[in-house]
């Protein structure tokens, strides 16, 4: 059954206490708008509608996050369907001085896009979708895209017109805070990150301008109609890459396509940690790893490598999984290139070989292995010369041993680099690492409904386990990396973080738009689940799962 509303009532009571030291206005609090004064916003948005928990099935199935471990209870979401919307909240949620959270698809594994007791915009239903193919803004055709898509959505448009187009590989990922974050890809070793095919983003801003950014120029809608065109390379620099929920809200982006590779290989190999005998595989295929995963490996080649601990039918204790992308025929020299991978140890392993005639043929079988999950991330940009034997003792280390015995650790890295470093490390806001490293490997510590009263164990695991994986990178991915990571601006975002905060200071002064861990989060701090911050609390933190587990288990 979905949650009570006595049970979200319960909830909000005890976050009172907490959020008595927050610079919001929550309810309870003598500053919160009527019921009456709410519900005549509701009457006057423009083309969206306003959704509060006693709504019931509707209210949870708009929070509830693919991370449940960041499932939170807004006092109401407003479902926008237009930039008005968008504009009209924003109005209403300063006018009251009400914590906005910006929601896109609920694929996000730290909750910086929704908080309990937040006014909630979700932009899941802006789903526009207009191809230009003679697009004067790249020679290859563009695409306009809302921030409600999907990106499996974008990919099956784009196909239609037999172009290609960087995104996410998850079909639940969506548009705004996993570009604005960066954005890396199954494919971004052959064509950037995402924000290095972004042309163009539109964003409302807390005091109501509507931004329109390129590369050089920014475009104002002010809020009495008048207009202006100036230079401004700062403003499209500091959001493609700072981050989502922090500068604004976008409400629309261009992208630029790609004519398509003439096909697409997926090369799939799981080798075994440790055979059922005790025989370290592992090291062997590392060893092989670092003589072929440097600057020479070509740009055709893309994917992942997952680790896992897991313990198969064979008796093999863990694994590590190879799930390769060549982009082109094998005939070519790019894919023989890693032939002496392809080949090796054949005994060993599982191998599967498939080639798709379009990208989409690929996506779309790709399948996510649970649509909802329970996770604790960390993250580290990964140069090739510290993959090494110190590295692949403490990742067969960590994956071999649970945290807890409800637990599990495993990682993905995605393989990066290639065309991605012919961007320099300040022309963009992102990591300077990203430019140089070989994988951005996240950590994930997972665990099921039987693991919700270990929460704060595990929680306290994945930290021990972010400080000392951050020894072998070079920055950290903020969409995917953990909370509570100290010095997070600097691991996040390197030496562009000053300018990055210098913008955000002049964009948004009072510093409306706050997240954990975000951009110019530190001059106004939020409750969140994060131990980085004063007003964090483990007991609402377990009660808000002891909430999501009820409503699981009887839903």
């Amino acid at each position: 059954m979905p949650l009570h509303i006595f049970e979200i009532i319960t909830l909000f009571a005890a976050l009172a206490v907490a959020q008595s030291l927050d610079p919001f206005c929550y309810p309870g609090n003598p500053c919160f708008p009527s019921s009456s004064v709410i519900n005549a916003f509701a009457s006057s948005l423009p083309n969206g509608t306003v959704v509060f928990p006693s709504d019931s099935q509707t209210y949870t199935n708009v929070t509830r996050m693919r991370n449940l471990v960041r499932t939170s209870y807004p006092f109401a979401v407003v479902m926008a369907r237009s930039r008005e919307d968008v504009k009209d909240t924003i109005a209403f949620s300063r006018r009251y001085n009400l914590r906005l959270t910006v929601y896109g698809t609920g694929h996000d594994f730290n909750g910086r896009s929704t908080g309990n007791n937040t006014f909630q915009l979700d932009l899941s239903l802006m789903k526009s979708r207009v191809v230009s193919l003679d697009s004067w803004r790249h020679e290859n055709g563009t695409i306009s895209v809302g921030p409600g898509n999907t990106w499996i959505d974008v990919y099956r448009e784009v196909d239609k017109y037999n172009r290609v187009i960087v995104g996410g590989s998850a079909h639940t990922v969506g548009m705004g805070g996993y570009t604005l974050g960066g954005g890396h890809s199954p494919i971004c070793r052959f064509y950037g990150m995402a924000i290095d095919n972004l042309l163009e983003v539109e964003m409302v801003m807390a005091d109501g301008r509507i931004v329109t950014a390129t590369k050089t120029y920014v475009h104002t809608l002010y809020n009495n109609g008048s207009t202006s065109n100036v230079s401004d390379p700062d403003f499209f620099w500091a959001v493609a890459g700072g981050g989502g929920g922090t500068f604004g809200v976008s409400t629309g982006m261009i992208f630029k396509l790609h004519h398509p590779p003439e096909s697409v290989i997926r090369v799939m190999m799981v080798y075994p940690i440790f055979t059922f005998y005790g025989e370290d595989v592992l090291s062997q295929v590392v060893g092989k790893l670092q003589r072929l995963f440097t600057d020479d490996l070509p740009p055709e080649w893309g994917g992942y490598l997952i680790f896992d601990g897991e313990t198969d039918a064979y008796g093999s204790r863990g694994h590590l999984t190879f799930v390769l992308n060549h982009l082109g025929p094998n005939t070519t020299s790019s894919y023989k290139y890693l032939q002496e991978l392809l080949d090796f140890l054949p005994t060993k392993r599982f191998f599967n070989y498939t080639e798709y005639k379009t990208f989409f043929d690929y996506e779309i079988e790709i399948t996510e292995r649970y649509p909802y999950f329970l996770v604790f991330v960390f993250n580290s940009l990964i140069p090739s010369s510290n993959i090494d034997s110190e590295f692949t003792e403490f990742v067969r280390e960590s994956v071999l041993s649970k945290p807890t015995v409800t637990s599990a650790v495993t990682y993905t890295a995605t393989l990066i680099g290639g065309k991605m470093r012919e961007v320099g490390d300040t022309q963009t806001s992102v990591h300077p690492g990203f430019r140089s490293s070989l994988l951005s490997m996240t950590g994930g510590v997972g665990f099921g409904l039987d693991g919700i009263p270990d929460a704060v164990r595990i929680f306290s695991k994945t930290m021990e386990l972010n400080q000392a994986f951050s020894k072998f990178g070079n920055g950290m991915y903020p969409n995917e990396a953990a909370q509570a990571t100290p010095v997070w601006q600097s691991n996040f975002w390197g030496e562009n973080y000053k300018r990055l905060l210098e913008i955000k200071l002049r964009e948004d002064p009072d510093v409306f738009f706050t997240c954990d861990q975000c951009v110019g989060s530190e001059k106004r701090p939020v409750i969140s689940g994060s131990l980085a911050t004063m007003t964090s609390s483990p007991f609402l933190f377990l009660y808000t799962l002891s909430l999501l587990f009820v409503d699981m288990v009887f839903n």
